[in-house]
């Protein structure tokens, strides 16, 4: 190409002297259509930082100065279409090999620029190449594909450059998502799906993920590997991640008065947000904005974003928390810093990579390594949340485990809100906080359709506690034999609390009235255990020495007696009532899990019990001294009540 005189016949760009994008255009007009052209096109990396910094003026100066090293070293046209952004047109007879070697002269040439280096040390130069461009074709074609090759060179890290590949599209592809994706936030096209979370044990609806989808005006739903890696190379995905953020926020606002109003939302937040000091108060103000208390939104962070910014994120989920905040490590056991994650962070949530639960699943040492991940982190009172359950075959393992909350298309994919709403009213229709058996004539449960199953015989219904009501007569016998086997679904937490009203006929020492056992111990009611006195008795089968027994006052034979316990996982403590006033208390009592057994009149040790057992209940949740004090004031308040009033056989 004769580049003589070229800048007499095209228009030029003011600041370099160089051919300007109208000039690009009519000197592309006037090629032979018959030829073939190289094009390369080059963008100035971080340059407007340099404009933030340093200033317009001193921007134009390395504007000048940078044209001018690009110009030095082509012998074809060289534009400046606009800002920091060159086009250079190549004839075709040059070799590609020498045009790729072209490039990477420009780029280690910057480097030794007579310029300031302070300036040089921030910017470099990402380029984009396209080969054999026939010159017949629209110019605006060209500069696409070697513009999208220049995106990719900023993609891999920048100081590059990139040729493009006619066969791969994906270059192009993301260069139209680059260019819709501002307006598409706008317009509102990102719209907010809810996977939810749902307890295993009990099928209870637990929480929800929201995550985006983009529903575009012509392509209609596109999935998140589309743009979701792409806008995290290129920074989009804050604007995003807050969008989310406060969508969720909105609709829960929206939800203030549905039953399911309430529950946990978590939102996915990239590690760019921890470089902005004001990111936790940004959040606190926009909950605060709709009326939203933080504790109800959860801020989930990948393992990944932990290996290059630990210092920093220890401090910014350490504010989050002062705030109020859940946080969760999201996709736990994606990478190799799991176990330090363990050790160093204080988050209230674990979430276990489905591809770690699909791995270590399949043999016996990686199901050994998942059990034991999961009682450290219950150990450190932090919930745990498996991601990707899709069988029957993965919710049995993991909840022996001791894992309960899951997340995965066994239950459901993300959907819209919509059909969120749909599932949240299922799951949440048949749920019980508190599962009562009265025992009054039969071992249904209040309000739904869970059934005592008898075991033995001898049995028969008694006067109860109240004047019209039975109790169930538990005739006694061998170990396990004349008791009631309570459905193990009752319990789905680690803290939960029980009620029940005993009344022993005959008294035998370290008889079980009720028996529950899980996976690593048990916990028993007994009536007569050391020196007649009544027993809370926890064991923890992990620790040879894990015996712990609340002591409490003697429970007289043919006496209603309304004793009651609580177990606060958190705080690792078990309290004991007694007719509603506390006979004891322990600390550091480990925390059991997995029910296996719920026993009624007996256990697998001792001869069953003997003597009448009703209204017993259990509560998913620890209660304190002044519930269990109220409750035993609603039973003996009650007119009908006659507990203490029946004669004594």
């Amino acid at each position: 190409m004769d580049i003589v005189n070229l800048k007499d016949k095209y228009d030029c760009d003011y600041l370099t002297g160089l051919i300007s994008r109208r000039g690009l255009y009519d000197y592309y007009a006037s090629l032979d259509k018959s030829k073939f052209i190289h094009a390369m096109f080059l963008d100035i990396d971080n340059f407007k930082r340099v404009n933030d910094v340093y200033g317009h003026s001193m921007g134009d100066k390395l504007l000048i100065c940078v044209s001018q090293l690009i110009q030095s070293h082509t012998d074809g046209f060289t534009s400046r279409i606009g800002g920091d952004e060159y086009v250079i047109l190549l004839d075709a007879s040059i070799k590609p090999n020498d045009v790729e070697i072209l490039a990477q002269t420009m780029l280690e040439d910057l480097e030794n620029l007579d310029f300031r280096k302070d300036i040089l040390s921030l910017i470099s130069l990402s380029i984009g190449i396209v080969f054999n461009q026939p010159v017949s074709q629209i110019l605006d074609d060209i500069l696409a594909k070697c513009d999208a090759a220049m995106y990719q060179s900023k993609y891999d890290g920048k100081n590059r450059y990139t040729v493009y590949r006619s066969y791969d599209k994906t270059l192009e592809i993301n260069r139209n998502i680059e260019l819709e994706m501002y307006d598409a936030l706008k317009t509102g096209q990102f719209h907010v799906y809810l996977q939810p979370k749902v307890n295993m044990v009990s099928s209870e609806l637990y929480g929800a993920e929201a995550l985006s989808r983009w529903v575009h005006p012509e392509d209609g739903l596109r999935r998140p590997d589309m743009y979701i890696p792409l806008f995290e190379k290129n920074g989009f995905i804050s604007s995003l991640d807050m969008y989310v953020y406060e969508e969720v926020c909105k609709l829960k606002a929206s939800w203030a008065n549905e039953k399911y109003g309430h529950i946990p939302i978590s939102v996915n937040m990239s590690r760019l947000h921890l470089y902005n000091k004001e990111f936790p108060d940004t959040l606190e103000s926009i909950a605060y904005k709709y009326g939203i208390p933080t504790n109800e939104l959860e801020i989930e962070i990948t393992e990944s974003t932990f290996i290059k910014d630990n210092a920093e994120l220890i401090r910014v989920i350490d504010i989050l928390q002062e705030k109020g905040f859940m946080v969760s490590i999201d996709d736990f056991g994606s990478g190799f810093s799991a176990l330090n994650l363990l050790k160093d962070l204080s988050v209230n949530t674990i979430k276990i990579d489905r591809e770690f639960l699909k791995l270590s699943s399949n043999n016996s040492r990686g199901k050994k390594v998942i059990r034991n991940i999961i009682a450290m982190c219950l150990d450190l009172k932090m919930d745990v949340v498996t991601e990707g359950i899709e069988t029957k075959e993965q919710i049995d393992f993991i909840t022996r485990c001791g894992c309960q909350i899951a997340q995965g298309f066994y239950y459901s994919k993300p959907i819209p809100v919509d059909e969120f709403v749909v599932f949240a009213d299922e799951y949440l229709s048949n749920i019980h906080a508190n599962y009562t058996f009265h025992l009054d004539g039969d071992t249904t449960a209040e309000d739904c359709d869970l059934v005592g199953m008898l075991n033995g015989e001898g049995f028969e219904y008694r006067q109860g506690i109240f004047k019209d009501s039975t109790a169930l007569h538990f005739p006694g016998g061998e170990p396990e034999k004349n008791t009631v086997f309570i459905p193990t679904e009752t319990i789905v937490n680690d803290s939960f609390s029980v009620s029940v009203w005993i009344k022993p006929e005959i008294f035998y020492a370290w008889i079980s009235a009720l028996y529950i056992k899980f996976e690593s111990g048990f916990c028993s009611i007994i009536p007569n255990a050391f020196d007649g006195l009544s027993s809370l008795r926890i064991r923890d089968s992990k620790e040879v020495n894990g015996w712990y027994d609340v002591t409490g006052r003697p429970l007289n034979v043919t006496t209603w007696w309304h004793y009651s316990f609580s177990y606060n996982a958190k705080t690792e403590t078990a309290t004991a009532f007694i007719n509603g006033e506390v006979v004891g208390a322990l600390e550091n009592v480990p925390t059991n899990r997995y029910v296996k057994w719920i026993i009624l009149g007996g256990d697998v040790f001792q001869p069953s019990f003997v003597g009448d057992i009703c209204e017993f209940v259990i509560y998913n949740e620890a209660k304190d001294h002044l519930f269990m004090k109220e409750l035993h004031e609603s039973y003996i308040s009650r007119e009908d009540f006659i507990g203490f009033e029946v004669d004594k056989e």
